[in-house]
């Protein structure tokens, strides 16, 4: 009996520590790599790609995170402070993914006769992304945008306003926009389309066509104010149908054996990541000039469309500065997602702003015809603002 006890104290002492130390390891590990995909959006995606790659998946490592603090408390607690500490670090990018708005502004009259409402949409050229819809008669997304009856109406990803048999738009559709939107502009070249009830004009930046050809800028006259509105669909990640494929080959089913997984790991560095690291160059190019115009310009701004990047990226950051303010993080509560094909979930459509007005209500439609979801807002204008 007196061997066993000395035999224990000499092996289970030393297992103890190793094992504390395995899982602290993992702990530090796994809560420097949160910190980092918290804030990877601080850094040049042209100069350091794996930023930029850590900040998409932020969102699993907040999972990943949480999972962790919750066995530290049950099974080692001290183990548990390190994870702790990593989670407050990342505070302010999970609230801005994840926002925690219970309040809900109901306007005065006064205050509606100061708002304006404003929806952007990637409406995928108007194309039903479930296919063919038994006994649908009319275009589903014209439909939802007619049924907003939002005051400027932000379009991505459209050629031209009229009826398509093929679409099912019709006629009576495209009678309706133009009736409900006597100002319009539909951009070919740049797929990008503005629909509005206030005069606006289109602003000539005079940038390279390979920059410009990602954005638009529109001045539009409401009442006494001037706004400035960027729509926008920065560079996208390009990816063909075996891309898409590839991807979403990870999450139908397993490789057959660890030789298969490593060459489909292999497929996905060299087509996905090397796509992702261009595509990230060409926002961030895009971005400066965004910033660059908005300080140029000056005054009321929203900054509105598809980024085909996450909150916090280096691209919204860039674009945001110090004087502009997030409106989902602003009014939303909990996490969203604005793009749904191919298995990608993220929020990609951001709604950006600045000036004497304010976003009290920014809601995503629900609305399944698009691969994206849209977003509407109200915004009201503030007359004592400076």
């Amino acid at each position: 009996m007196e061997f066993a006890k000395h035999f224990n104290k000499f092996v289970f002492r030393p297992t103890r520590a190793t094992i504390f130390a395995i899982v602290a390891a993992l702990n530090t590990g796994l809560a420097m790599a949160t910190v980092f995909s918290a804030y990877g959006g601080i850094f040049d995606p042209g100069k350091v790609v794996i930023a930029a790659l850590m900040a998409m998946m932020f969102p699993g490592f907040i999972i990943a995170s949480l999972i962790f603090l919750i066995a530290d408390l049950v099974f080692w607690r001290k183990a548990a402070v390190v994870m702790a500490l990593g989670l407050v670090a990342s505070l302010p990018p999970i609230i801005n993914f994840s926002p925690i708005n219970l309040d809900h502004t109901e306007l005065t009259e006064a205050q509606r006769q100061r708002s304006f409402t404003f929806l952007t949409y990637n409406v995928l050229h108007f194309w039903d992304f479930r296919g063919n819809v038994p006994g649908l008669s009319r275009n589903a997304t014209i439909d939802y945008i007619l049924a907003t009856d939002a005051d400027i109406v932000s379009l991505q990803e459209v050629e031209f306003l009229k009826s398509w048999p093929l679409w099912r738009i019709t006629p009576e559709q495209i009678d309706e926009l133009s009736s409900r939107y006597p100002y319009r502009m539909v951009n070919a070249s740049y797929q990008l389309t503005l629909l509005s009830k206030y005069p606006f004009e289109f602003v000539d930046l005079h940038l390279p066509e390979r920059i410009q050809r990602r954005f638009a800028c529109f001045r539009i006259k409401i009442g006494n104010h001037t706004v400035h509105l960027f729509n926008v669909h920065l560079e996208s990640i390009g990816l063909t149908p075996r891309d898409k494929e590839l991807y979403q080959g990870l999450f139908d089913k397993a490789p057959g054996s660890e030789k298969a997984l490593r060459r489909e790991l292999t497929l996905v560095k060299t087509q996905l990541v090397s796509k992702l690291a261009k595509a990230f160059a060409e926002r961030s190019e895009q971005a400066h000039a965004i910033r660059n115009a908005i300080d140029s310009i000056g005054g009321n701004f929203i900054v509105a469309g598809d980024f085909n990047d996450i909150p916090d990226c280096y691209a919204v950051r860039t674009i945001m500065g110090e004087d502009m303010t997030d409106a989902y993080a602003q009014n939303a509560l909990g996490p969203t997602i604005t793009y749904h094909g191919n298995k990608f979930y993220f929020r990609i459509d951001h709604v950006l702003y600045k000036g004497d007005f304010n976003c009290v209500d920014l809601e995503r439609g629900s609305s399944p015809s698009s691969d994206h979801y849209p977003f509407l807002g109200t915004f009201v204008f503030d007359d004592n603002k400076p």
